[in-house]
């Protein structure tokens, strides 16, 4: 059993940097949200396009 202190450590260790690495990652992104003026945080909904705009708006759908 005292083999696997090594990989027990490194295990660790690792989780220690990856979770670091998270909260800095959060730690900016909070920071990023808090300078942006209020009125930008949520965009407003775009519209959806059509893939195939008719050419006269007032024709039929139907193809003939």
């Amino acid at each position: 059993m005292p083999d696997n202190w090594g990989f027990v450590l490194a295990a660790y260790a690792l989780t220690a940097l990856v979770l670091g690495g998270y909260w800095r990652r959060l730690h900016k992104r909070e920071r990023e949200s808090i300078a942006r003026p209020t009125g930008l945080r949520r965009m407003a909904p775009r519209p959806s396009v059509s893939a195939h705009p008719r050419s006269n708006p007032s024709s039929p759908s139907r193809l003939p």
